[in-house]
Formats: structure tokens, sequence, C-alpha cells
């Protein structure tokens, strides 16, 4: 195949139609290229640590001192000690995604835009690949949550089940900052007292240099803390009501987008007897249970109260002994829970990005359509779990 230029390719994420051939395989500048657009699309950029691979699996190194380097001297005498390195690593295991993407010729023909309709929607694809990618680095859990066939696929049933297999691909930081140090809020709305108390749980180590900290959060965390800050009667209050951030004791925060506000969990739990068995977060909401094996097949969720009942303020869920969940039955318990948010290094969270990339472009003449492919590989984790605090179970008013 012809190398195709980054011109034609992606001139600022522009991906034309006629620039894509069959073979599809983006050359290393075209794909660093389209990577870089990935990346400015999304929250990530400059508060993540991007990591460009083509191997299957990626192993990144760590170095530390472990104990005190230094020890006391003597004159003339061999401390008879001495200092090593301790070694170990994390391993980016990637995952490919594929974005099927057909446009049909009648409605190219009727658009006000004609053919250059093709362009504009392939970019908006671009934009959308970005924007799925950055909630697989966030929400990605591989127990898979359960989801509405509607909400998963066009002309999905609304009252059945499928696994959202997408999700399924790689744990995100939500489900990687669990082995984190955590702090449950206990309800207490956001403020200073809930940013001091996942600082001091911060080890001393990492906090030296602050301006390099984050804050994750949703928006509307965000915007509830502002809306606290407005109403105090000072320059602070004053600032924050004329729209000036504020990063609490130094550390500037960082909004995402796609964490919602009532982030969405999904986890395995045993319900044997009647005895209620305790979710990672307590209060919940809209809890759905359905079977641990939920795959591809839409399948019906079990009925609260008649085959379980749920302590929405507790967090827990117990088997109705007359229902249809067989003792000891392991079940798939999808729900949202209060508000969270993470503190940790900018440097922390790791983006794997896959360089080969392709973008292919094929035609069915008897359906009449163009058929597009954009597939790509990536991976997520954290680099230092002991650099990271959770917070949980935050309230959600001012």
């Amino acid at each position: 195949m012809a190398d195709i230029s980054n011109e034609e390719l992606v001139q600022k994420a522009v991906i034309t139609a006629d620039a894509l051939a069959s073979s599809g395989k983006l050359n290393a500048a075209q794909s660093d290229r389209f990577l870089d657009y990935i990346i400015d699309e999304t929250s990530l950029k400059g508060n993540a640590r991007i990591v460009r691979f083509r191997n299957e699996d990626l192993d990144i190194d760590k170095i530390g001192i472990g104990k005190r380097a230094a020890m006391a001297a003597a004159e003339a005498r061999d401390p008879g000690i001495r200092r090593g390195i301790t070694t170990s690593k994390i391993t980016l295991t990637p995952s490919e995604l594929i974005v099927p993407i057909e446009i049909g010729d009648t409605f190219r023909e009727v658009n006000i835009e004609g053919d250059s309709v093709e362009d504009h929607i392939i970019q908006m694809f671009g934009r959308q690949t970005a924007n799925d990618i950055e909630e697989l680095y966030i929400l990605g859990n591989t127990l898979g949550h359960g989801v509405l066939q509607s909400d998963f696929e066009d002309g999905g049933s609304s009252s059945l089940y499928v696994k959202d297999t997408y999700l399924s691909l790689q744990n995100g930081w939500q489900k990687l900052g669990n082995s984190g140090h955590i702090v449950d809020a206990g309800g207490a709305n956001i403020g200073l007292s809930i940013f001091s108390k996942a600082i001091r749980a911060l080890p001393t180590k990492y906090r030296r240099k602050k301006n390099m900290l984050r804050w994750i959060m949703s928006p509307d965390l965000e915007q509830i803390y502002y809306e606290k800050l407005a109403t105090r009667a000072t320059a602070l209050g004053d600032a924050a009501a004329g729209g000036q951030g504020h990063g609490p004791f130094g550390i500037p925060i960082n909004p995402v987008p796609l964490w919602d506000f009532l982030p969405l969990v999904v986890e395995h739990i045993t319900l044997t007897g009647t005895t209620a068995s305790a979710l990672t977060y307590g209060p919940v909401q809209d809890v759905v249970v359905l079977p641990s094996t939920l795959g591809n097949t839409p399948t019906a969720a079990y009925a609260e109260t008649t085959d379980y009942v749920v302590d929405y303020t507790a967090g827990t869920v117990a088997r109705n002994g007359g229902g249809s969940i067989t003792d000891g039955a392991t079940v798939k318990v999808t729900y949202k829970s209060n508000p969270q948010l993470m503190l940790t290094h900018m440097d922390n969270f790791i983006v794997g990005i896959g360089r080969d990339v392709r973008i292919e472009k094929d035609r069915d003449i008897f359906k009449r359509v163009n058929q597009y492919a954009i597939s790509a590989k990536v991976a997520v984790q954290i680099e230092e779990v002991d650099a990271l605090v959770k917070v949980r179970n935050i309230g959600s008013d001012v």
C-alpha cells in the first residue's frame, strides 16, 4: 500500500473517506498522529502517562531504594552495610477494540452536505472513539456491567439485559483504585475536610510536590464544591462565584467528564441463605441483580422483593428464600454508588495505546453502503497504587 500522508489522513484529526485504502494499516507516523488526536480529545492529556507500544504485552519496570540509604559514618571504619535497590514491574496487557461504521448511498445523496457528509461522519466517529477509550480507562471492569440491551445496541430490548462486553475489556481506574488507600466520607458532603482527610491518607513521600498531584472527580462534584465555596462571604467565595477555579490545598482539580456523578459499579457476590451480603459501596441506587454468567444473550433480571431484597442505605443485598436465586448462588450486581474522587500523582495513571492502528474501508455493493472500521489495542494500569487515595461515599448535596 502506498503511504497516506498525514495531511490526507489526519489533518487536525480530519479523517477523509477518500484517503483510506482497503488494507488500512497506518504507518508509524500516521499512527502517532492519530493517537495524538485521541489523547487531545480527552481529559487524559497532561493528566496521565501515555505509553505507546507494539508488543502484545508491555512490562514497565519500577526501581526503588526501599529503606533509608544514609547511615552514620565512623572514622576509618567500613559500616559493613550495603544498600541495594528493589525492583518490580507492572504489565500492560492490551485489548483490541473495533469501531464499525456503515454509511448508506441514499443518506449520502440526500443529505445537504452531499458527498462531504461522509468525511464529516468519519471525523465524528474518530472523536467518539476517543471518548469511548476514555470511558474504558475510567469505568472498565472485567466482570462486565449488566446493561439493558437497548442501551447497548440499537433496536435491542428495553427490559432484558446483556453484559457490557466493551467495558469488560479492562479494569479501569475506578476499579484499580480500590487497591489504593481508601477514605470513607460516611455521607459527608464535599468540602475541605474531605480533601484534608484524603491528603493525610496519602503517604508523606508522595506529597512533596503538591502541584504534581491531581484531584480526579466528576464535573458535577467539582461544581458542587465551587457552589459551596461561592456561599462564603470571602475573596475565595467571590472568586468561585465568578468562575475562577480553586485547587484545594494547592492541588489542581481535574474534572473527568465521563466519570458520572453517581458512578456505575459492578461486582459479583454470593448469596447464602437469607443473610445480607455487603456491597463495596453504600448507600446505593438503581440496583440490578443478574446471573453472574450473563453474556450476550438477552436475560431478564431477578425481581426485587421476589428474588432478593436490598438495603439501599447500608448497601447490602440478601436472597429471598422463596425466590428463584438458589442458595449459595453467585450473582452480578450492577448499581450506582455515591460520588467518589481520587487523589494521585498526575503521571500515576498509565494509558497504553498500541501503534498498530487500522482505519479500513470496504464496499458492500448489495447493501449499497460504504463500510469503515477503526481498530486499535488499548490497556490501562496504575503504576503505584500506594500513591493513590480513593474517597468514596461522598454526599450528593452542597
